[in-house]
């Protein structure tokens, strides 16, 4: 009887450890723990994730001003004005994580200044040509139709320059290339599962440096420098993930 009453009580402790891999309602503790881990351990619901592709179709523009240095054999000329510089093109983003995305960007940019000198000789400036570089996003807010994001770019711009005097013999004609940058905070909202708009605001700017297309001005250069406040809106679409 003893043995029996022993063999009974070892037998109460040993079953509860030997079902632990089952758990309470039939769940292992395995199961217990996934479903206890954050969202953003196990992937979330966001328009945002690992896989997802977007691509979005837009128009910006920039409003600011801009400083042109030009050097010439003997003298250095300084234009300081204001304008806009506008730009309409293709973003792609590919999802690395719920929080996080990379792409490229290509885009049509066209610009218009109006600048004068010291001596106050105003000129207008317009380029246009042609930007393309990287983006990244960083997404504090992922939901499934509704991503907010920062946005910082840098990219690689070549344009070609006409420096418009006060009548057509004073124009002159130049090619351009530098640096554009630019730190963004936008939007992405989806109005059904696959398409949306986006909407983005910030800083945006770029360096060139250039040369005069002129047998006078052959050897000579200039640098044009401009930047201010974006605004940009578009159509995004999403895939995969």
């Amino acid at each position: 009887m003893k043995k029996t009453l022993t063999l009974f009580i070892a037998g109460a402790f040993c079953l509860p450890a030997l079902n632990v891999n089952a758990g309470e309602n039939g769940l292992s503790f395995k199961e217990k723990l996934e479903f206890a881990a954050p969202n953003a351990l196990r992937g979330s619901d966001g328009a945002n994730g690992p896989g997802v592709i977007q691509i979005g179709l837009g128009w910006g523009a920039t409003l600011g001003g801009a400083k042109i240095t030009s050097k010439y054999s003997t003298l250095t000329n300084v234009e300081n004005g204001v304008g806009i510089n506008s730009n309409l093109g293709l973003r792609v983003q590919y999802g690395l994580a719920d929080l996080f995305s990379a792409g490229i960007f290509v885009r049509r940019e066209n610009a218009a200044y109006v600048t004068s000198d010291a001596n106050s000789n105003s000129s207008t400036v317009g380029t246009n040509g042609f930007g393309f570089g990287l983006e990244a996003k960083i997404y504090p807010v992922n939901k499934e139709k509704f991503t907010l994001y920062a946005a910082p770019r840098i990219g690689f711009s070549t344009s070609k320059t006409n420096f418009y005097g006060s009548n057509a013999s004073n124009s002159i004609y130049g090619t351009a290339n530098g640096l554009n940058y630019g730190f963004t905070a936008g939007f992405n909202w989806y109005w059904a599962k696959f398409i949306g708009m986006s909407l983005d605001l910030g800083y945006s700017g770029s360096a060139l440096n250039g040369k005069f297309n002129d047998a006078i001005l052959k050897d000579d250069t200039y640098k044009l420098n401009n930047g201010g406040f974006f605004i940009g809106f578009g159509l995004i679409s999403r895939f995969g993930g």
